[in-house]
């Protein structure tokens, strides 16, 4: 995905095609390539595909950006965000990308 091997192993996967709306907690990591709606709260790292529309607020390690992000990221680490993606919100991390 993005043109490089991924880094991190996903535990969930919200695969292209689907909608969600709530809340998704996990202590893992999570790969979304849907559509989702609501609060995010992962203690792993989230991957966002290249398809994938996501309309929250979302809490992570880290997070990787291929597609569209609409709400507030807090990351304890970093923020990646590829040519693809994009990201409208406010973002509190320790490295933005």
């Amino acid at each position: 995905m993005f043109g490089h091997k991924e880094k991190f192993r996903t535990a969930s996967i919200i695969g292209k095609g689907t909608e969600f709306k709530g809340t998704l907690k996990d202590k893992e990591s999570i790969r979304i390539d849907g559509k989702f709606e609501g609060k995010i709260q992962v203690e792993g790292n989230v991957i966002v595909g290249e398809d994938a529309v996501i309309k929250a607020d979302i809490q992570a390690r880290s997070i990787s950006i291929g597609g569209k992000v609409i709400g507030n990221v807090d990351c304890q680490e970093k923020v990646e965000i590829f040519p693809s993606g994009s990201l409208e919100g406010k973002v509190k991390a320790s490295d933005l990308t």
